[in-house]
């Protein structure tokens, strides 16, 4: 989703004389810089905290700005990320202007299928009640963390145990039927299951799965607010920046 921004000047250079068109140059980097940085910065985080609900730091500041030539300044999304998943990807699809409305698929629920654990046509999908939330009042990415590890502990048949906390129904790991002191687990319903203690009530839920990939809808006018701003704000930039140049 990058983006570059090219400003017309043409109506704000119309009746400058000679000495003050000798500094359209420096006044037009420094133009295309103020005005990325506020696009960047200002304007499309405060659009994120209009549309999304409680968005997180990484989102906030997802949105980098850079300077690719004396005249052309480049937006573009935070695409690699070492936990969790990118902004680059998953604002994609509630992204006005960019194809598809399908909302992109986790690292959490990739690894659900890479494993070999469910197949292509089963979704994850976080029941609530039974996660932590972050200060956002969204589940917090530990609890993927932790149900991701337990997983792939819980290898073969056995008691529940630290290594035999977490599973799924489906499994197709080759898997024998599993059983532990709270009986048998497969006339349970899909998902995933964390063992906590003896008993039916010592089984959470913590993930169900759907068959279809969830959509989302078309909130982010990100190209929207770029296009706006380089209207509204790029021309009084530029006189700001070439009455400095001026001085």
């Amino acid at each position: 989703m990058a983006a570059a921004l090219k400003v017309d000047i043409q109506d704000a250079i119309k009746k400058l004389n000679l000495v003050q068109r000798k500094q359209i140059p420096f006044a037009s980097k420094r133009t295309l810089q103020k005005l990325g940085k506020l696009i960047a910065k200002e304007k499309v985080p405060a659009h994120m905290r209009e549309v999304f609900k409680s968005p997180n730091n990484l989102t906030l500041k997802s949105l980098n700005f850079k300077m690719v030539g004396n005249y052309e300044v480049r937006l573009d999304f935070i695409s690699n990320v070492t936990k969790g998943n990118s902004p680059t990807n998953y604002l994609a699809p509630v992204t006005r202007g960019v194809s598809g409305n399908q909302a992109y698929e986790t690292k959490f629920s990739r690894f659900l299928k890479k494993s070999g654990i469910i197949p292509k046509d089963l979704y994850p999908v976080p029941f609530k009640p039974n996660l932590s939330k972050n200060s956002y009042n969204k589940v917090s990415q530990g609890n993927y963390s932790k149900t991701w590890s337990g997983l792939l502990r819980t290898k073969g048949a056995g008691k529940s145990g630290r290594g035999f906390r977490y599973f799924s129904i489906p499994d197709d790991r080759n898997r024998r039927r599993i059983s532990t002191r709270q009986g048998s687990f497969n006339d349970l319903p899909k998902g995933i299951y964390r063992v906590k203690g003896r008993g039916g009530s010592g089984i959470q839920l913590l993930f169900t799965y759907a068959k279809r990939p969830p959509t989302v809808p078309k909130i982010f006018n990100y190209y929207g607010i770029a296009s706006t701003s380089v209207v509204k704000d790029a021309p009084g930039i530029f006189r700001e920046m070439l009455r400095e140049a001026l001085k």
